[in-house]
């Protein structure tokens, strides 16, 4: 028997659940994000980001395991436990362009991935900000694109959320955050010129100045995390596995706290990143 939360996934690709974090719950995370980010993570997209965050943020780790979330997760990949597959991105203001997040697994070179009904990995969001459907910076998803592959003929939808909210969806569906400005792509282009020329760190040198027109134009920040998980399957355990190879070696631990609150959920943590 499927559910409602499964239903909606395998139809259109994506749902929102609405009011999982409180309020004083977002303030809390958001906080953690911020403080971290201002000193940690990589310069990329026009703002900072940090890959596998619940291993080096234990705040993020604890709010990711909590029982309102790993309960939802539960829903969606039953009647088979959760697997978490390792990636956990924590970012702030950064931009992105239209994508899906499967470009690297092998069977997206002959689309057999977009046909397979049992492929069920999936990402829940979290965007610790209001943002409203026609906001520039909401996420904006193309419905059912998850079974089609990269279709730009797709009607888009923007996702008008509250922070708390809980985004979840296939990581084959295409999709694309805060999408850069006329001015950040001229801004970004201009660095990768002069960048070589003057020895600066193109990726950092565009953020900061973003950064910069972001606070004189009163523009919010942007926090977010994301974290992927699926059913104990091959299909997951697959895409886990191309991550490790993907990704660099993660060097940060789980809490004593994190691994007690996933045994009791009976989810193995996850190894992650190529050796360090």
């Amino acid at each position: 028997m499927t559910n409602q939360l499964q239903n909606d996934l395998t139809s259109d690709g994506y749902i929102v659940i609405r009011d999982v974090l409180t309020p004083e719950q977002v303030e809390r995370l958001r906080r953690a994000a911020k403080q971290y980010l201002r000193s940690g993570g990589k310069y990329l997209y026009g703002g900072k980001f940090q890959l596998h965050a619940m291993y080096v943020v234990d705040e993020v780790a604890k709010f990711m395991t909590a029982d309102t979330i790993l309960n939802r997760l539960k829903e969606i990949t039953q009647p088979l436990d959760v697997v978490l597959t390792g990636e956990c991105d924590l970012m702030i203001n950064t931009t992105s362009s239209w994508h899906n997040d499967v470009p690297h697994h092998p069977r997206c070179v002959d689309g057999s991935i977009f046909s397979d009904e049992s492929f069920r990995v999936y990402k829940i969001a979290f965007y610790l900000q209001d943002q409203d459907e026609n906001s520039k910076a909401t996420l904006k998803v193309r419905p059912r694109s998850h079974l089609k592959g990269l279709v730009q003929s797709l009607p888009a939808k923007g996702l008008g959320i509250r922070a708390g909210d809980a985004i979840i969806f296939d990581v084959r569906i295409e999709h694309a955050g805060q999408m850069p400005t006329l001015v950040d792509r001229s801004l970004r282009k201009f660095f990768e010129r002069i960048g070589p020329l003057l020895r600066l760190d193109v990726q950092k040198a565009f953020t900061v100045t973003r950064s910069i027109i972001r606070r004189l134009g009163r523009t919010p920040d942007r926090v977010a995390v994301f974290m992927t998980f699926g059913p104990s399957d091959a299909e997951t355990y697959s895409y886990a596995e191309e991550g490790r190879h993907r990704h660099p070696g993660v060097r940060g631990t789980l809490s004593a706290d994190v691994l007690t609150q996933l045994a009791v959920n009976n989810i193995v943590p996850p190894i992650i990143g190529a050796p360090a």
